[in-house]
């Protein structure tokens, strides 16, 4: 059974300073795949032209980086600040570009085009290792949230209320500027999985069943098909309560689905989604960040057991997010015991194996 452990994929040995991180990637380097990412110019405001955007100041106080970017638009120049901390790998909005309707009319105003320096990936430049392990990964995001996130949450969550309609059309802008980008990028083949997060913006009680409907299904559909077009695999990335909304996911097309987390972090448990799948997709889970990092080692494992409940088909083990601090000895305990687990209950019984 494939096994996921959320920033622990490298390519070969030494990629991690910290010793207790390289110690845990070590062990498992050469049972998880790694990344090559394809670089796209897209963006989560309004997946604007990267012309439009320019950095004007980078500023590093106590571990946080404050980036100050500014938008030129023919309607004026919007604002935006986004603070980044490397430990925690986290970035958040300071300052939205968007904060008025004005300010929507402005940044749809700008003219649009594929950036550049768009290009699909070259086969030629993958590292040593790629055909055993590698896989040549694309990140986008659900056009729904390239609208949401260039504007505070409140203010998205009103319009889905005030201006439904509005919200629809700026989703389909984004769509067709992520496809038009995708069509480039995965012209060659040359593309093997595609990683499409956001929808968990929407999943209730986030927003209304209604909006998830509106704003999700019909935008990532067309993605998702143009994914298998070119011989990739569709994954969709989605924290949070899931039960009402992966028949949906399932419907849309997706092949690969996670993290599926179970209570109290999400509504389902893994035996429960495995059973609503009926492996009509592959699931990834589920065990919790919070529980590597701040409990013992029983609860690991009672947690890995408990993901393997329902049975092993089309089924990934793996952990909803990485380590969000420098490894402590206590989660990298953690963590071999859950690789304890994995090598434990995903191995072939010799008789199996045999026949």
């Amino acid at each position: 059974m494939p096994l996921v452990l959320e920033k622990f994929h490298c390519a070969r040995p030494g990629e991690f300073a910290d010793p207790l991180r390289r110690e845990i990637a070590e062990r498992v380097r050469e049972q998880m795949t790694f990344d090559v990412y394809v670089p796209t110019g897209l963006n989560r405001y309004l997946v604007t032209d990267p012309g439009h955007i320019t950095e004007v100041s980078r500023e590093a106080d106590g571990g946080n980086v404050t980036v100050v970017s500014e938008i030129d638009t023919p309607k004026g120049t919007l604002t935006a600040v986004v603070v980044e901390n490397s430990a925690t790998d986290t970035p958040w909005t300071v300052k939205y570009p968007v904060e008025s309707l004005a300010d929507i009319e402005a940044i749809r105003s700008c003219s649009w085009e594929v950036a550049a320096d768009t290009a699909q990936p070259n086969a030629a430049d993958r590292p040593v290792g790629f055909a055993e392990r590698g896989i040549s990964r694309l990140v986008v995001a659900s056009p729904m949230v390239c609208v949401a996130a260039m504007m505070p949450r409140e203010m998205f969550l009103e319009l889905c209320i005030t201006d439904l309609p509005l919200l629809t059309e700026l989703t389909e802008m984004c769509m067709q500027r992520t496809l038009a980008t995708m069509d480039v990028v995965l012209a060659g083949g040359n593309v093997d999985y595609v990683w499409m997060g956001g929808c968990e913006w929407l999943t209730p009680p986030m927003a209304s069943p209604h909006v998830y409907e509106a704003l999700v299904q019909p935008f990532e559909e067309p993605i998702i098909a143009r994914i298998h077009e070119a011989g990739a695999v569709a994954h969709v990335h989605c924290h949070g309560n899931i039960r009402a909304t992966l028949e949906l996911v399932i419907a849309r097309g997706a092949d690969m689905f996670e993290p599926c987390e179970p209570p109290p972090d999400g509504d389902i448990t893994f035996a429960e989604a495995k059973a609503l799948a009926a492996g009509r997709i592959t699931l990834g889970g589920n065990i919790e960040a919070r529980v590597l990092e701040c409990q013992d080692g029983t609860a690991v494992e009672q947690a890995c057991r408990a993901a393997f409940e329902g049975g092993k088909r089309r089924m990934v083990l793996q952990t909803t997010a990485g380590p969000y601090c420098r490894m402590t000895p206590q989660m990298a305990s953690n963590y071999h015991r859950m690789i304890d687990v994995w090598e434990q209950l995903s191995s072939i019984p010799q008789s199996s194996a045999a026949g």
